[in-house]
């Protein structure tokens, strides 16, 4: 989410105040403006403009959803009072419905009638939606400021210098604001923020909440809060849990009472159906598994310490003194995601190749080279799949007379090539590496005598290697 904020005067004029506006277009691109009121100056509108861009119609590549956001801002009589373009990208997207990108737009303006227009462009198949929304900013100081929904609220910590991505911060409070504020069943919780102004006298009152249904019937209405508004204006907020609310579009509205002064104001959300809730859910949790971070998220402590592991193949010593039993879940989780991140060879994806193939070959390991009571993983077999992955060509033999069974495994395609040949001395699957081309690998001294000499000519005889020659000796 981008946030885009200037200020702009423009002509004074005469309008009554009109209540906020929230425009949908059929395309599906949503806008509300939302306004506060600020007297410096005279008296000033801030508006702040919620662009909700549905990334359904949007065509997603592998570095996810990239769109333009184009904006306009006139005045009554057509002037162009402002433009501003900037790009968005949006890692893991699934493009289920109702999953959307959110843009802010903030300006200050005088009073008077102005129209703000969006223009948003698919980067990838050149698709446009555009839709316009009209304010009309405040000729005198109103009772309260339009009404803000917001997916989540939460007070500011001590490291909380500059709100997250997606967050407004008044006060001692940060929210993340939506122009349409879209419920579900495993998140029913509305966050509301409303700014009431005074003439410079304290005031006592009280507030509800109300939620109306489609057709503008109250279905539920909260009891009265007491509330008190200091003499500059003050900011009133809460949090209504709507769990059990049925799928459908409604309206929120918050009715304030102010000594002799009766304020309302409202504004959209809707409540997703249970069964489609649910399978984004699972379509969400399924793509969000894919990044580092969500790949460890879910993970038991038993399953994190499993994943690290077999990083003693491919760690530093630096990196494995790291880890160790005092450190909590969520400390490992971070350990183990910024420990993938930085040997992902593609960070501008939200696959990471590199941890991927790792895990799969680990599992396969786990699955194909068990011996006994070892882990797949941590047998001479294991190790070199787990490192290497699998074998250009492979060749394999079974036992003949005092020749034991053997597989010599070989990668072309690794620089000059490499080569793995490993031995089931026992005869029940105690698989030994006996000798490569790998110089970090040890070797067995004896290893000509175990294979036999047959043995070593027709391993030689697969890898075109004469082991035997006087350029083999170091075999």
């Amino acid at each position: 989410m981008r946030f885009r904020s200037w200020f702009a005067l423009a002509l004074l004029a005469l309008f009554v105040q009109v209540p906020v506006v929230q425009a949908q277009a059929p395309e599906g691109l949503s806008l509300r403006a939302v306004r506060s009121y600020r007297p410096e100056n005279g008296g000033q509108t801030r508006v702040r403009v919620l662009i909700q861009i549905p990334l359904t119609v949007m065509e997603a590549g592998r570095s996810g959803v990239s769109y333009r956001v184009g904006v306009k801002v006139t005045d009554q009589a057509g002037i162009t009072l402002h433009t501003d373009v900037w790009r968005t990208r949006i890692l893991g997207v699934t493009r289920e419905p109702g999953e959307y990108g959110l843009e802010m737009i903030d300006f200050a303006v005088a009073p008077g009638k102005y129209v703000v227009s969006v223009e948003v462009t698919d980067s990838m198949s050149g698709r446009q939606l555009a839709n316009d929304v009209p304010v009309e900013a405040y000729l005198s100081r109103p009772d309260a400021s339009d009404l803000t929904l917001a997916r989540s609220m939460r007070p500011a910590g001590a490291t909380d210098s500059v709100p997250r991505p997606g967050e407004i911060r008044k006060g001692n409070t940060l929210f993340s604001p939506t122009a349409v504020l879209r419920l579900t069943p495993l998140e029913p919780e509305a966050y509301y923020v409303l700014e009431a102004y005074n003439d410079g006298t304290e005031e006592s009152g009280t507030m509800a909440v109300e939620v109306l249904d489609d057709a503008g019937k109250a279905i539920f209405q909260t009891a009265n809060t007491p509330v008190k508004v200091a003499a500059s204006g003050g900011m009133l907020k809460g949090r209504l849990n709507l769990e059990g609310l049925p799928n459908g579009r409604y309206q929120l509205k918050v009715l304030l009472q102010l000594g002799t002064r009766a304020v309302d104001r409202s504004a959209p959300m809707t409540m997703a159906a249970l069964d489609t809730t649910l399978q984004r859910e699972v379509a969400r949790i399924s793509l969000e598994r894919v990044s580092d971070e969500g790949y460890f998220k879910y993970m038991s402590p038993e399953a994190l310490d499993s994943a690290f592991a077999p990083l003693y193949y491919i760690a530093t010593p630096a990196e494995l003194k790291i880890w160790n039993k005092s450190l909590s879940d969520d400390a490992k989780r971070r350990y183990l995601t910024e420990f993938w991140q930085a040997r992902d060879p593609n960070k501008g994806t939200q696959v990471n190749e590199a941890r991927e193939q790792f895990y799969v070959a680990i599992a396969f390991a786990n699955k194909n080279y068990k011996e006994r009571n070892i882990p797949g993983w941590k047998t001479d077999r294991g190790r070199i799949y787990a490192k290497n992955g699998a074998a250009t060509s492979m060749w394999r033999r079974a036992q003949i007379q005092r020749a034991p069974p053997f597989e010599v495994w070989n990668y072309q395609d690794q620089g000059q090539g490499r080569w793995y040949i490993f031995a089931d001395r026992t005869g029940v699957g105690d698989w030994r590496l006996l000798i490569s081309s790998d110089l970090k690998e040890p070797k067995q001294p004896d290893w000509r005598n175990i294979l036999t000499e047959d043995g070593v000519r027709e391993a030689g005889h697969f890898l075109n290697v004469d082991f035997y020659s006087s350029n083999a000796a170091s075999y």
